[in-house]
């Protein structure tokens, strides 16, 4: 059985995190501190730790201590996407837990209509003596040849068609927008 950790659950893990560099933390401390950052109450802090304890993520030093077993291995839900990634990819963004992939995505926006961009690539494709499609990637071309050949075309269409996120068909029109073959 995979152990898939909720948003509540990582808020105990990463406050144990934060609260101390070693393995061995003490249970007030993880409290205060869920408390103070995310408003969650004291018994929900114990009900957490019990579950965590069932699955064998945290367990009692002869100390009376309880430590973290760093190899059992978990898993947290992107967010974002809605897929299962392992507890040491996530990354956090805003609150929410997301994995790498929809991080990129969020980060790598190529604004659409920026006339710097616009001047930068046309000086750029003279400069190196391009026209027409030379200097596009092959997926930049099929898309443009797609476009041309229809008329005209939605992102989500050429999403579909080409497989590709929403936002990186966004970015290859604003690419194709830039070389100024789109308006």
């Amino acid at each position: 059985m995979t152990l898939v950790l909720d948003e509540e659950e990582l808020w105990i893990l990463e406050c144990r995190k934060e609260a101390h560099i070693d393995e061995r933390f003490h249970i007030r401390d993880v409290i205060k501190k869920v408390k103070a950052e995310y408003g969650t109450s004291r018994s929900t802090v114990y009900e957490i730790v019990g579950y965590l304890e069932f699955h064998g993520h945290i367990k009692m030093n002869k100390a009376g201590n309880r430590e973290i077993d760093e190899s059992v291995a978990y898993f947290v839900t992107c967010l974002g996407c809605g897929k299962e990634i392992p507890g040491s990819e996530y990354v956090k963004e805003n609150g929410k837990t997301v994995c790498e992939d929809c991080y990129l995505e969020g980060h790598q926006k190529i604004k659409f209509a920026d006339p710097v961009a616009v001047r930068s690539k046309k000086l750029f494709r003279k400069q190196h003596g391009f026209e027409g499609t030379d200097g596009l990637t092959e997926l930049q071309k099929e898309i443009y040849g797609f476009i041309l050949e229809k008329g005209g075309a939605t992102p989500e269409k050429i999403s579909k068609l080409f497989k590709l996120t929403l936002q990186e068909t966004r970015n290859q029109l604003a690419i194709l927008r830039h070389c100024e073959l789109l308006k």
